[in-house]
C-alpha cells in the first residue's frame, strides 16, 4: 500500500467519522468550476438576451443573418475537415507507436513531441508557420532558390486551406495521444485467437479491433472537432478578418473600435457553446462505451 492511498483512506475515514458527506472533498474543485466555468457561461447567456438595457431576442436572431450563418458554416467545415484528416493521420500514428517495432528512444521522442505539439497553438504556432511557409519563410525561399517554384502562391496561410494545414499540426498529435490507451486495451490473446481460427490481420482489424475501438475513435474525433471550433489566437494571427470564422468575429465585436457590440458577441459565444457542448455530450456517451473495454 502506497503512502498516497494510506492518506486517502485516512482522510475519507475522518470525513465519515465526522458525519460529513463524501462530496466535501471535491468542494474546492466544484467552487473552481462554478467560478471560472459555470458563472461565466451563465453571464454570457444573460448578456446575449440583454440588449440595450432590456430583454430581447434580437441578438440571437441576428445569428441567422447570411454573413453570420456563413461564419458558423465555415467554422464547422474547418473543424470537420481538420478533425477528419487529423483523426485518420493521428490514428495511424498511434497504431505505429502501439504496435510497430522501433527503438525506445524514437518512441519516447515521438511521444514527447506529440505531447508538446498537441498543446501548441496561438501566436507562437502562427509565427512558426509564417517563418517557415510564409512569403519570406526559409522553406519558401529555399525551394524558390532550388526549383524556381514559389511555394507561397500555392500555400496561402491566410486562407481556409492554410488554416486547415496549421490546425493539423496540433490535431494529429492530439489524436495520437488520445488513441494510445485504446490500442493498449487490445489484448494480444484476441489476435492470437483470431489467427488460430484462420483470420487474417485485416479481418482481425475489421471484425474485432475496430468494433472495440470505435467509441474511442468517435469520442476523440468529437474532441478534435471541439478543439478546432474554439481555436481563436492561431486563426486571428494568421488570417485576421480574411476568413469568416466565429471566434474571429467574437474578437471583433468585443474589442473592435467600429463593430463593438457585447450583446451580439455574447450571442455568438452562446451559439458556439451550444455546438461545443453538443460535441462533448456525444463524446461522453462514446467514452462510456469505450470504458467497458479499458477496464
Amino acid at each position: 500500500m502506497t503512502l498516497n492511498s494510506t492518506l486517502q483512506r485516512v482522510s475519507w475515514r475522518g470525513l465519515r467519522q465526522r458525519g460529513l458527506p463524501g462530496w466535501v472533498g471535491a468542494l474546492p474543485l466544484l467552487m473552481f468550476l462554478a467560478l471560472f466555468l459555470i458563472l461565466p457561461i451563465a453571464a454570457n447567456v444573460v448578456t446575449s438576451f440583454w440588449v440595450n438595457g432590456a430583454f430581447s431576442f434580437s441578438a440571437m436572431a441576428q445569428l441567422l443573418e447570411p454573413q453570420y450563418l456563413d461564419a458558423f458554416i465555415q467554422t464547422f467545415n474547418l473543424s470537420l475537415l481538420t478533425a477528419a484528416v487529423g483523426g485518420v493521420l493521428g490514428l495511424l500514428l498511434a497504431w505505429a507507436l502501439a504496435t510497430g517495432r522501433k527503438p525506445a528512444w524514437l518512441q519516447n521522442l515521438v511521444l514527447s513531441f506529440s505531447a508538446v505539439a498537441s498543446q501548441m497553438g496561438g501566436v507562437a504556432l502562427a509565427f512558426a508557420f509564417i517563418a517557415t511557409l510564409g512569403v519570406q519563410g526559409f522553406a519558401t525561399q529555399a525551394i524558390l532558390g532550388l526549383t524556381g517554384w514559389d511555394l507561397s502562391q500555392d500555400i496561402q496561410l491566410a486562407s481556409f486551406s492554410g488554416l486547415a494545414l496549421v490546425y493539423l499540426y496540433f490535431q494529429i498529435p492530439l489524436m495520437a495521444i488520445l488513441m494510445l490507451p485504446a490500442f493498449g486495451a487490445l489484448k494480444k490473446q484476441w489476435q492470437e485467437a483470431a489467427n488460430s481460427l484462420g483470420a487474417s490481420r485485416l479481418r482481425y482489424l475489421l471484425d474485432i479491433a475496430l468494433p472495440i475501438m470505435w467509441p474511442s475513435i468517435a469520442g476523440s474525433l468529437l474532441l478534435l472537432f471541439a478543439n478546432s471550433f474554439g481555436a481563436y489566437a492561431t486563426a486571428y494571427a494568421l488570417a485576421g478578418g480574411r476568413v469568416n470564422l466565429v471566434p474571429i468575429l467574437i474578437g471583433f465585436f468585443i474589442s473592435g473600435d467600429v463593430m463593438n457590440d457585447e450583446s451580439f458577441a455574447a450571442a455568438l459565444v452562446t451559439g458556439m457553446v451550444v455546438v461545443v457542448v453538443a460535441a462533448m455530450g456525444l463524446r461522453s456517451l462514446a467514452e462510456r462505451k469505450a470504458n467497458r473495454w479499458l477496464r
